[in-house]
C-alpha cells in the first residue's frame, strides 16, 4: 500500500510545476529536523547560538539557505559548491582533479568544518559557517550531485518518467521525494534508525568517503546504464526510492555527528 501511494503521489506531482533545488526545500528541511533529534543537548544550544546569530529559527529551515539565494549575487558565487562532477572512466572523486581549490561541494563541506571546529571563531562567523555546512551535507548526498562530468550530474541526460518529460538530475532531486510524509516523522525515524557510535579524527577524509559512497550509488542507480531519451517507471522507482530514503537518513546522521563533535570541543 505504502509503494501504490507513493507511486500515485509521484503521478500528481509530475503535473504540478516544482522549483528544481537540490533535494527540494521538503528534502533538505527533513534532513535537517532528523539531524536535530540525533543532536545531543550540548550540541542543540550550540546550534541556537549560532543560528540566533544569522537570524535562522532552526536546523530545519537554515538548510535550505544557501538554495534561498540562489538569485543572489553570494547565490551564484555559491554555485559550484552544490556539487562535484567526476569523469565517467574515474572511479573515484579525486580533489585536485574535480574540486580545485575545494570550490566544490566537498572543498565547501571540508571548509566550513574547519571554521566550526576552530574555538577561536566567533558565534556569528561560526554561524555562517554552520548555514552554508547544513546544505553541503545534504547535497552531497543527492548521488547526481556527484554524477557524472560530461552531463553535468545527469542535467543533459532526457528521461521520461510515468510520461513527464524531464532531466535524470531533477528526478532525483526534486520527483523522488516526493510523498515523503509516508516516511515516519523525525522523532520517530530516529528511533528507527539510532545514530551509530562513530569518532573520526580526520572529517576531510569522512566527507571524501561520503562523496565516493553517492558517486558510487550514481553510477550503479541513478545512471544504471540509462540511455538518452529512456523510458522510466515502476521499476525504476522500486530501485531508486530506497536509495533515496537511506541518502536522506545517512546525511542526517553525519550531519549530526559533526556538529556534535564541534560542539564538544568547544
Amino acid at each position: 500500500m505504502r509503494k501504490l501511494v507513493s507511486i500515485i503521489c509521484i503521478g500528481l506531482v509530475l503535473i504540478i510545476p516544482a522549483r528544481v533545488m537540490s533535494w527540494g526545500f521538503q528534502g533538505h528541511e527533513y534532513i535537517g529536523a532528523l539531524a536535530w533529534e540525533y543532536l545531543t543537548p550540548e550540541a542543540k544550544m550550540w546550534v541556537s547560538e549560532r543560528l540566533q546569530k544569522v537570524n535562522e529559527p532552526s536546523l530545519s529551515v537554515v538548510t535550505t539557505w544557501a538554495d534561498r539565494v540562489r538569485g543572489s549575487e553570494e547565490g551564484q558565487f555559491l554555485g559550484p559548491l552544490h556539487y562535484a562532477n567526476i569523469p565517467p572512466e574515474e572511479a573515484q572523486l579525486d580533489m585536485q582533479r574535480d574540486c580545485p581549490n575545494r570550490r566544490c561541494v566537498v572543498g565547501a563541506a571540508m571548509n566550513d568544518i574547519e571554521v566550526m571546529f576552530d574555538t577561536n571563531q566567533s558565534l556569528q562567523v561560526q554561524g555562517e559557517a554552520l548555514r552554508t555546512f547544513s546544505h553541503w551535507i545534504t547535497d552531497m548526498h543527492q548521488p547526481l550531485h556527484l554524477g557524472y562530468q560530461e552531463d553535468r550530474g545527469g542535467n543533459d541526460i532526457r528521461v521520461t518518467f510515468f510520461g513527464a518529460e524531464m532531466n535524470l538530475h531533477r528526478l532525483w532531486d526534486s520527483i523522488m521525494i516526493r510523498g515523503m510524509d509516508l516516511m515516519p516523522n523525525p522523532s520517530e525515524q530516529a528511533a528507527l534508525h539510532p545514530l551509530p557510535t562513530v569518532t573520526s579524527s580526520d572529517w576531510h577524509a569522512a566527507l571524501i568517503d561520503w562523496a565516493n559512497e553517492s558517486y558510487q550509488l550514481a553510477r550503479r542507480h541513478a545512471y544504471a546504464d540509462l540511455e538518452n531519451n529512456a523510458e522510466l517507471g515502476e521499476i525504476y522507482f522500486n530501485q531508486a526510492r530506497p536509495i533515496v530514503e537511506q541518502q536522506l537518513i545517512q546525511s542526517a546522521q553525519r550531519m549530526a555527528l559533526i556538529i556534535n563533535a564541534a560542539a564538544a570541543q568547544q
